[in-house]
C-alpha cells in the first residue's frame, strides 16, 4: 500500500469527471493489461470499466489487484463495474517520501514551559 487514505480521497475527486479508457471483457484481464499500463504511462490516472462477462470468470477487486500488480500501479477505488488506477508519471520516488512530522503547539508549549523553568531555577 503506496496510497494513504487522503492522497487516495485527492485522487477519487480527480478522477470524478474521467471517463473509462479501457474495457475488460468476456478474454479477461490478461488481454488488457498492455493497454491499461500503456494508458497509465500517458495518463498517471485512469479508469477501467468492467463488463459484466468479466464478473462472470473473475471478481471484481481480483481483477483490480491483478491490473495494480502487473501494471505497478496502485487501486484507488473500485465502484461498481469501474476501477480507478494510478501510477505517477515521474515514479513513486516522490510519494513514498516522508514528510517530517510536524510538532504540535502543545508541545511546543510544554518545551517553552520547561526551557523557562530551568532558566529560573538556574537564577535562584
Amino acid at each position: 500500500m503506496r496510497l494513504t487514505g487522503k492522497m487516495k480521497k485527492i485522487l477519487r475527486a480527480k478522477a470524478h469527471h474521467l471517463e473509462p479508457v479501457v474495457w475488460v471483457g468476456k478474454e479477461g484481464s490478461d488481454k488488457v493489461v498492455k493497454e491499461v499500463d500503456r494508458q497509465l504511462k500517458a495518463r498517471g490516472l485512469i479508469k477501467v470499466k468492467l463488463r459484466k462477462t468479466a464478473l462472470m470468470y473473475e471478481d471484481k477487486n481480483k481483477i483490480a489487484e491483478k491490473l495494480a500488480k502487473e501494471t505497478d500501479s496502485e487501486v484507488v477505488s473500485v465502484i461498481g463495474h469501474v476501477i480507478t488506477l494510478f501510477r505517477p508519471r515521474e515514479g513513486w520516488k516522490r510519494y513514498l517520501s516522508k514528510k517530517p512530522k510536524k510538532v504540535k503547539k502543545d508541545e511546543k508549549i510544554v518545551k517553552l514551559f520547561e526551557r523557562f523553568k530551568k532558566e529560573i531555577e538556574k537564577k535562584k
